[in-house]
């Protein structure tokens, strides 16, 4: 009885690391990828002021980023602000009119930066939540904890094939840019 009880908590346990990976890693990226690979109608549209590169905080080229005046689809000029546009595809000129679709009160051009960015911020977290509920499920399979090695080697070949794949898709999806 009560290695059955074991086994069913290390398996109820492995579903709620799943869970909550796929719920975190759906709140953290799913919208960024969508409005970075154009998905869904334009918000708006962007009258660029200015690009520039962008940097992150420890001082490596981010990709480009444009600031200029959004105007909702639909509206009139008149109620245009100030909004970054965020991983835009060129240093677009002065005056460009660039469609956009905003999340969390900034503008994506179409591109596969931020699109891979987010993608990777996806594929992290969920390998940091499908190590730990394989390493439960193998327990509660043989009915017994596995190496507690296991895990962390898991964790390590998990973020390992994130790296390899961001790398892969993020070459891909440029060559794709430069063709197009």
């Amino acid at each position: 009885m009560g290695r059955t009880m074991a086994r069913a908590a290390a398996a109820v346990l492995a579903t709620a690391f799943l869970a909550a990976a796929v719920s975190l890693a759906w709140w953290a990226a799913a919208d960024r990828m969508a409005a970075a690979m154009g998905l869904g109608p334009a918000d708006g549209v962007v009258l660029v002021e200015r690009c520039y590169d962008a940097y992150d905080s420890e001082g490596d080229n981010d990709g480009t980023d444009c600031a200029g005046r959004f105007t909702p689809a639909g509206a009139p000029p008149a109620q245009a602000r100030p909004i970054l546009v965020r991983g835009a595809t060129d240093k677009h000129p002065a005056g460009a009119r660039l469609t956009v679709r905003l999340v969390g009160g900034v503008a994506y051009e179409p591109s596969s930066s931020p699109a891979v960015k987010a993608g990777i911020v996806a594929a992290v977290i969920l390998a940091l939540g499908a190590a730990p509920a394989g390493w439960l499920l193998v327990g509660a399979w043989r009915g017994r904890a596995p190496d507690g090695g296991a895990l962390v080697v898991s964790l390590f070949v998990g973020l390992g094939a994130v790296a390899v794949l961001g790398i892969a898709v993020g070459l891909v999806a440029g060559l794709v840019e430069l063709v197009l």
